[in-house]
């Protein structure tokens, strides 16, 4: 049997300081990278941050069964309540996290699957994982191909390792409530899945891209 990932997408599309530009058009893009995965048992819930914009934008994919969505009033900025929200509803055995301006590779999900499944085949106990990412620089909006993009190595501390490098497993006790501000990300993965004693491993393979950096020119 398979194994089933849920990701989880926190959506506001409203402006606020420093946040990407033509947010609707990335936000398509970042479900449609989602739909366009290798694979197959999966699902996606994006919770709307009190965003009157994603609960109409959502509305174009009702009829396909991966997309969900929930519509939470609005919380603070940095707020952990947003994803956790989504890992409530989440139905998958593995979650995962995409940013509304990120996008995945095809085999992203494949290869976090596989990483798992590797690690119980071996008899490895792992409750997480993480792995590299990408960074993009430069994206042609037309013809939805990456220009210019560049690995980048994750480490286990701050300023490296963020919600675009995990997944975990659909575990009762992992929370994001309390995690809220800036960082909140990098405070979650340390408290509830490195200092908690959390059994992880790293994995290969994996297409996660981010998009929405400084002295980026139109990812």
């Amino acid at each position: 049997m398979s194994i089933k990932i849920s990701c989880v997408m926190a959506s506001f599309l409203g402006e606020y300081d420093f946040s990407s530009t033509d947010k609707v058009r990335k936000f398509h893009r970042a479900i449609e990278s989602f739909l366009n995965q290798s694979y197959k048992e999966k699902e996606l819930w994006v919770i709307s941050d009190g965003c009157d914009i994603t609960t109409s934008e959502i509305r174009k994919y009702d009829n396909n069964p991966e997309i969900k969505h929930v519509h939470i009033e609005k919380q603070p900025m940095f707020s952990g309540n947003v994803r956790n929200v989504g890992c409530i509803m989440a139905t998958g055995s593995i979650i995962c996290y995409l940013d509304s301006d990120d996008m995945l590779g095809e085999k992203h999900l494949e290869a976090i699957a596989n990483g798992f499944k590797h690690y119980s085949d071996n008899n490895i106990d792992v409750d997480w994982v993480y792995f590299d990412d990408y960074v993009i620089y430069r994206f042609h909006p037309i013809l939805n191909y990456i220009l210019t993009k560049e690995k980048r190595d994750v480490e286990l501390d701050l300023g490296s390792i963020g919600t675009s490098s995990i997944a975990h497993k659909n575990i009762l006790d992992i929370s994001w409530v309390g995690f809220d501000g800036y960082n909140h990300d990098w405070h979650f993965i340390k408290n509830k899945l490195i200092d908690s004693r959390k059994k992880y491993q790293k994995i290969e393979n994996t297409e996660y891209f981010v998009c929405h950096i400084p002295k980026s020119v139109d990812s």
